[in-house]
């Protein structure tokens, strides 16, 4: 029998966390009914990772707005500013074609759509307003929010809702948990004051520039969070004991967020051989663009990188599922190099050569991670950066995985993003993204052009206090994290059960080694390792169901973190995933800051249940 479980199917995790950005899938079959959609696995989730499960809050601020806003057999998509509205809708117009097209021809794309006639797809900006003192009160709203809060809605028949759910995951710039929360507070004081004498409601809807007020709703949804003397209680804790900095702050935590980026961005002291690094200035915080998610930085790295050359980019290596999607879906496509080494590199350089003949035009450039996920490959940069620079390419580094705690990137890059979602806040309670410029690089003015056209600093104030909270001790967490899963890698590495354990040390070692800062300062090769068993799929799961950790989406947690990673990622995809070496046995573990010896008995248990061979 499997191993009991501490956090139940469906429940989020971490357990009693609002706003969690995990949920639990304790065995190998939830994840694989989470995939087909059974309802016994979906009627119980609470939560899920906040780009893949709509979070309650939004569903509910989403439900609202409809009963004042939609016609009859409209679904909604919230965002927060107008161009992100924007662009959703252009997405629907230009994939529902695109994608009916790939569907008929059999390609396993998803199902086809109707092609939207022209006006279906409409915003409607709405702007959520207290009416009074007592309302602002009561709905927790601060001077920071002085003139509203504005949600654009966008407005749908409901078969296109696959089409902007796709967009919303991809980008990631969807409206937040905590803003939809904030939403529905003030809605509901207003509505709680609006029915009393004299009472008015100040929210309202705007198409365009007239402010209409709305004059019919159905009942707020109650939100998920703390309300009135509930929630001014919690906040005085938060702030009275030093987690929480005063909402007030907000642009103070920003910019104490991108100092603390820009520092831990800085020169390291490296042992390793630093061939084609880009030497000069740090970068400063004005270097360090904030985003609402990791996925977001993707994005608008690659819009910058589009607003200085129109072209196609190269994926090298196999990354997260939602960077490829981005590069194929937005702009020109994309070229994939899922094995990111041996014979990639003279692909790339291939394509590179040609493009730069071609009438397409150049390569605009070169996006990869370091390490990937989930094989954890670490690329070459100084060849990467070497042809990038003779062929006028520019270089992305994704450092999620590695961290700019463990690893220096920025001397071959152009752009360094990260999901600050991750290992940076570690709580697993918000989600983040940063993009930061390289002031040394040699397309530096050109990018910071480009995203002086298209960046939003969408990071939610209240995301941005606690990701400013979580983070404060983000390096020490990373030395401890690092130290703990060598120990694991090495115990799995071991044992005659496992086939092989993707990790830094093990896996394309020599190229993380140029990458990487000084060990005698505590750096090392992460918190992540995948797994993969002599038995295949039997001895994963049965590994899996026995291991006694939170289990679930989601890495760079403080806890231990386990998926079966392909079946949540890629379980539509799996003959295609498993070209790459990503097949449906893969078991990754994000390893935590648990005692070391609690977490390698953890281990050994469950490696004593996987059969033998």
């Amino acid at each position: 029998m499997p191993a009991s479980q501490a956090v139940p199917l469906g429940a989020c995790v971490p357990p009693n966390t609002q706003h969690a950005v995990s949920v639990s899938l304790p065995t190998w079959e939830d994840n694989v009914d989470y995939e087909k959609g059974a309802q016994r696995v979906l009627s119980r989730m609470v939560s899920g990772y906040p780009r893949f499960f709509i979070a309650k809050p939004i569903q509910a601020l989403a439900a609202h707005l409809c009963e004042r806003l939609a016609l009859p057999g409209e679904a909604a998509m919230l965002f927060p500013s107008q161009a992100c509205a924007e662009r959703c809708a252009a997405f629907i117009y230009d994939q529902a074609p695109k994608q009916q097209s790939l569907h008929s021809a059999g390609t396993g794309a998803p199902p086809a759509y109707e092609i939207p006639r022209a006006g279906q797809v409409r915003i409607v900006q709405y702007v959520v307003e207290a009416a009074s003192k007592e309302a602002a009160a009561l709905g927790g709203a601060s001077d920071a929010h002085e003139g509203g809060v504005a949600v654009h809605c966008v407005l749908f028949p409901e078969a296109l809702f696959p089409l902007a759910k796709q967009y919303w995951q991809h980008t990631g710039n969807g409206v937040s948990a905590r803003m939809a929360d904030y939403c529905l507070r003030i809605e509901r004081a207003n509505e709680t004051y609006s029915q009393a004498p004299g009472g008015d409601c100040c929210s309202g809807y705007r198409r365009g520039s007239p402010h209409h007020r709305a004059t019919a709703a159905a009942a707020v949804p109650a939100p998920e969070t703390l309300a009135g003397a509930d929630l001014e209680a919690s906040a005085y804790i938060e702030e009275r004991f030093g987690r929480n900095l005063d909402g007030k702050c907000a642009a103070e935590m920003k910019q104490a967020l991108r100092r603390r980026i820009a520092g831990a961005l800085g020169p390291s002291s490296p042992t390793h051989d630093a061939a084609g690094a880009r030497s000069g200035a740090p970068p400063s915080a004005d270097d360090v663009y904030l985003m609402a998610t990791g996925a977001s930085a993707v994005f608008y790295a690659h819009q910058a990188v589009l607003g200085v050359r129109a072209g196609k980019s190269v994926c090298f290596g196999f990354p997260y599922t939602d960077t490829l999607k981005i590069l194929e879906k937005f702009g020109p496509g994309a070229y994939f190099l899922g094995h990111g080494e041996g014979r990639d590199y003279e692909e790339l350089e291939r394509l590179l050569a040609e493009h730069a003949q071609s009438p397409e035009g150049p390569i605009a450039a070169i996006f990869t991670e370091c390490p990937s996920n989930p094989m954890l490959k670490t690329a070459d940069l100084a060849r990467l950066r070497a042809l990038a620079d003779r062929y006028g390419a520019a270089v992305v580094v994704d450092e999620t995985i590695g961290s700019f705690a463990n690893i220096d990137v920025l001397p071959w890059a152009d752009v360094v993003v990260s999901s600050l979602t991750k290992v940076f806040s570690g709580d697993s309670n918000v989600m983040g993204g940063s993009l930061v410029l390289n002031p040394a690089g040699a397309l530096y003015a050109p990018l910071r052009a480009a995203l002086a056209t298209v960046y939003e600093d969408l990071l939610w104030r209240e995301d941005a206090i606690f990701l400013e909270r979580n983070s404060r001790d983000f390096a020490r967490r990373v030395v401890a994290i690092g130290r703990n899963a060598l120990a694991v890698a090495e115990l799995l590495q071991a044992s005659a059960k496992v086939a092989s354990v993707q990790y830094p040390k093990f896996t394309t070692p020599a190229n993380y080694a140029r990458l990487m800062r000084d060990p005698s300062g505590g750096a090392g090769y992460g918190g992540l390792l995948s797994v993969f068993f002599v038995g295949g799929e039997r001895a994963a799961q049965a590994f899996y169901d026995h291991l006694q950790c939170c289990k679930g989406p989601s890495l760079g947690t403080n806890f231990t973190l386990a998926s079966p990673y392909t079946i949540l990622a890629h379980y539509y995809e799996l003959d295609w995933a498993a070209q790459f070496g990503v097949t449906a046995d893969l078991v990754r573990i994000s390893i935590g800051l648990e005692p070391a010896g609690e977490l390698l008995a953890m281990m050994q248990l469950a490696l004593d249940a996987v059969p033998e061979c």
